[in-house]
């Protein structure tokens, strides 16, 4: 029985069963069918007791599975019927437990159970086959109905074993139901129904294979690529029986597609190139099944001629070889495994369209072979128009196409016009259409090929015409979309989290002077928006980045560098990038776009945006410790696209990259911290300089310290060399307040003490002290400390005179600007003391003329008080002036002890305060 066999959906296509239909309890059902296409429902077969009593049995074979009713309780399956392939169906049924069993092809595809019931199948209903009854008898309805055929059903009454399932299955055992055998039931048939007789052997057989022959000139090359989009190869049959129907199926087209030059006429599928007189399939490399049916005694172009060819005319269905030149054009014959699914995408193709998403390749139809939709629509070549024509058999809607040259078949991507009004594209309107083999996961290229999916938009050209890299947009932007408006949350009620990433690249430049440092950084800024769908994404986000045009046409947060100098805002300008995050998982994308996509939801990828930045901030530097101070300077940002009510800016990674050790500071943790100020969001990313004191201590420190013992040393010089002690003391006093200043000059002014200027104020005490002490040890040394009736009172006023001319006598000189007459005359009362040379021994001999303050004193030996700083040796020569060695000594323990307890206070202190840094950067 077949019921509509022109395809179109009916409710008026049915036959209704006139032999009374028997009461069951156990039963079961089996039967073949073939269905040429699937309705929304598909129903195969409805028993009804009353209007009320609709759905006592019925069974629907449709796209999402295989249902059936009994006492309107469904048994539900996944099993999916093939199209165009005869399929033996059982369906079990056990009245005391309601266990269910559906059989396919003789195996249990699936079972369960079913709610107990007390009632069997009540008898004398309404049994009709290819309609669901809404009411005894009637209620048709067209989406309901059965396109397709059906034989070989028979119910029994009991459950047969699986053994016996099978063997009907193989047809093996043809015994008939003895309830309802099919031979012997009576039906009134109505509406697009029609009986056709088949061999037995036709419809036993599961083969899956399928033979086509496209009618038009091909090249070898030609030929390949055409049955490579339809989804086959080029076909070589496998027995005689194939061969034979090839040949009869395509003979009267022979003339055609041999230019009536020459008796072949179709390419066969095989060569013989790597092998001479080993023949395979040109698309694999296995040698075919079948040795042939060649015209002669085989093969007999030798090494020249290697591909295969059917003949006609005086050679009829017989096979010959060729040479595999471009310059022969043939027919083509395409070989499937199985039925191959074409599916059709694009504008057209809407939610509640009447053109259908898939098609397979059926009879021909103006000449060329036609595509057959799944359910209600068309794909034929109209020879009046001279185009492909796309029909609904449904309703009035039509599309076409007109190639640009002959020979052209529906495959790839095409400009289609519109002869109706479909899914919003008006009457006339042209609109892109994709026909193609390539089903989920795979891409369809331009020609019709197929590249997997995941290589669109990769950089790299997968097909031939390198289709798969135009058009690489990253953005479904629905309609009414605007970019000045954030998007919603991700979460009700809670404010949008824009995810604040930072990485400081460099600090070119520290001013610790001018209290600034300049750093390059890289921001990164991500976000969610629910609005957009993303296309294509890839697990290599350099490959999602979006372009300027859809960078545009989407929303972005605006971040403003609240303490850098100037006004710096978050930009897109040069070195910029807004990439999309692939997060969550991909979906098909729906089939009104004309190409192929993978689709990702807004609500679960993100998108990200980065910018390189050169900025310069201001820190306030606490130089309290300095060198050996720390210093701890944020980096604030705000986000200014809306106030916290709306969208919060959440740090979630702040890094350093760049070198660790700068030239003054080493670069410690850089962290990140949440602010609440105002009415915005802020961040501020809080970076640690440690500076690096080993410059100090070399150029400062041990250059201090060398100075002050230096100084020190002086405590070991010749003791009655005054001069020389207390020069070096001066110098290293001058030394040391020279380097003092431009220490100074070189750090920032400051109204607090640095520890560094403690440092050098202490050197320049311990030099000061080093010059008193030397001073004080000379000057205890004198015997008189009377200011008021001493030897110093009178010098004093009498330096306050006008000093006589020098003079010169006895070759003794006296300075006469500096009184020495005078100071003879105020220690001598009796008058001046002329002529009177002295030396002054010293360690190694004569010396320096000593001090006139002793110049009082008789030159006897018994008139020399005892503690004079003289002693008089031989010749009436006064020696060695005495020296206060008991201060000398004491001043040499004296000044180091004070150096040591200065150095390990300020030491100690410089150390603990290095590692309380050492453990706040462990801590972090």
């Amino acid at each position: 029985m077949l019921l509509q066999p022109t395809g179109v959906p009916s409710n008026t296509s049915f036959a209704r069963l006139i032999t009374p239909f028997p009461e069951l309890k156990d039963f079961t059902v089996c039967y073949r069918i073939r269905i040429q296409r699937f309705r929304e429902e598909s129903t195969l077969m409805s028993y009804a007791i009353s209007s009320k009593e609709d759905n006592e049995l019925r069974m629907d074979h449709r796209t999402t599975g295989y249902k059936v009713s009994l006492h309107s309780k469904w048994a539900n399956s996944k099993i999916q019927t093939p199209l165009r392939q005869w399929t033996h169906f059982c369906f079990r049924y056990g009245f005391r437990n309601g266990n269910w069993v559906i059989f396919m092809n003789g195996e249990m595809s699936d079972s369960g159970n079913l709610p107990k019931t007390t009632l069997p199948l009540k008898p004398d209903g309404a049994y009709i086959i290819g309609q669901e009854q809404d009411e005894l008898g009637g209620g048709f309805q067209r989406d309901q109905s059965f396109c397709g055929e059906i034989t070989q059903l028979n119910f029994w009454s009991r459950e047969l074993d699986e053994t016996t399932i099978q063997r009907m299955a193989e047809c093996s055992d043809l015994d008939e139901g003895n309830a309802l055998p099919w031979t012997e039931k009576s039906w009134k048939i109505s509406g697009d129904v029609t009986w056709v007789t088949y061999k037995q052997d036709d419809i036993c057989s599961n083969s899956k294979r399928r033979l086509a022959v496209f009618p038009d000139h091909f090249t070898l090359a030609r030929a390949i690529h055409i049955c490579e989009v339809f989804g086959g190869i080029v076909a070589v049959p496998e027995n005689e029986k194939e061969n034979e129907w090839l040949f009869s199926s395509s003979k009267d087209d022979a003339p055609y597609c041999s230019k009536n030059v020459g008796a072949s006429y179709l390419w066969l599928g095989a060569d013989d190139t790597q092998e001479e007189g080993v023949w395979r399939y040109l698309e694999k490399n296995e040698t075919l099944p079948w040795p042939g049916n060649w015209r002669g005694d085989g093969p007999n172009g030798g090494k020249v001629e290697n591909c295969m060819v059917m003949q006609a005319g005086s050679f009829p269905s017989a096979w010959s070889d060729i040479a595999c030149l471009d310059s022969y054009e043939f027919c083509v014959p395409c070989e499937f495994e199985e039925l191959a699914v074409l599916y059709l995408k694009g504008p057209s193709v809407c939610p509640g369209s009447p053109f259908n998403l898939e098609y397979f390749l059926g009879e021909k139809r103006g000449g060329r072979p036609s595509l057959i939709g799944f359910f209600h629509s068309d794909i034929y070549w109209d020879t009046e128009m001279e185009a492909w024509v796309l029909k609904s058999l449904k309703e009035e809607a039509i599309a076409w196409w007109k190639p640009p040259r002959k020979k052209m078949y529906p495959y790839g991507k095409n400009v289609w016009t519109m002869g109706s009004k479909i899914c919003n594209i008006d009457i006339g309107e042209t609109t892109n259409l994709t026909i193609s083999v390539c089903g989920e996961g795979l891409f369809t290229c331009k020609d019709g090929t197929c590249i997997d999916l995941t290589k669109r938009c990769d950089l790299r050209a997968d097909c031939s015409d390198q289709s798969d890299e135009a058009s690489c947009s990253l953005l479904d932007i629905p309609s009414g979309y605007m970019a000045n408006i954030p998007p919603p949350p991700v979460t009700e009620n809670e404010p949008l989290p824009v995810m604040f990433m930072i990485n400081i690249i460099s600090f070119p430049s520290i001013e610790t002077e001018d209290l600034t440092f300049v750093t390059s950084l890289e921001l990164k800024l991500r976000w969610q928006d629910v609005r957009l769908t993303y296309l294509n994404l890839k697990d290599d986000r350099s490959l999602n980045v979006l372009s300027e045009a859809a960078v545009s046409q989407i929303w972005k947060p605006r971040v403003f560098f609240s303490n850098a100098q100037g006004n710096v805002f978050s930009n897109l300008k040069e070195g910029s990038r807004i990439e999309c995050i692939r997060d969550g998982k991909s979906t098909i994308g729906p089939p009104h776009l004309e190409e192929e996509v993978n689709t990702f939801s807004g609500q679960e990828n993100s998108l990200e945006m980065g910018q390189l930045y050169s900025v310069t901030y201001t820190c306030d530097f606490n130089l309290q410790m300095f060198p050996f101070d720390a210093q701890v300077c944020n980096l604030r940002f705000t986000l200014v696209s809306a106030t916290t009510s709306y969208m919060t800016l959440l740090p979630t990674n702040a890094s350093y990259s760049g070198p660790p050790n700068l030239i003054e500071y080493s670069i410690g943790h850089v962290t990140t911290e949440m602010i609440n100020l105002g009415e915005f969001s802020h961040v501020d990313v809080q970076v640690r300089f440690r500076r690096r004191y080993g410059f100090y201590m070399l150029t400062l420190y041990i250059p201090t310290t060398l100075i002050i013992i230096t100084a020190y040393t002086t405590f070991f010089f010749n003791p009655y060399d005054f001069n020389s002690r207390i020069v070096v003391a001066l110098t290293s006093q001058l030394v040391l307040s020279s380097l003092y200043t431009q220490t100074s000059n070189s750090l920032p002014k400051t109204s607090y003490f640095k520890l560094v200027d403690i440092w050098l104020f202490f050197a320049i005490v311990m030099i000061f002290i080093v010059v008193l002490l030397q001073t004080l040890i000379d000057f205890s040394a004198q015997g008189d400390f009377s200011w008021k009736d001493g030897c110093l009172s009178k010098i004093a006023g009498i330096l306050s005179r006008k000093p006589p001319a020098s003079a010169k006598k006895n070759g003794f000189t006296r300075d006469e600007s500096r009184c020495a007459t005078g100071i003879l005359s105020c220690c001598k009362p009796e008058g001046q003391v002329e002529g009177i040379k002295i030396r002054v021994a010293g360690v190694h001999g004569l010396g320096n003329i000593p001090s006139t303050r002793n110049w009082n004193a008789p030159l006897e030996p018994s008139a020399l008080p005892d503690y004079s700083p003289f002693q008089r040796g031989s010749n009436s020569q006064v020696q060695s002036p005495k020296v206060n060695k008991s201060m000398m000594s004491k001043s040499r323990l004296f000044i180091p002890a004070l150096f040591l307890v200065f150095n390990g206070i300020y030491w100690g202190t410089a150390i603990k305060y290095l590692n309380s840094l050492d453990e706040n950067e462990a801590e972090l």
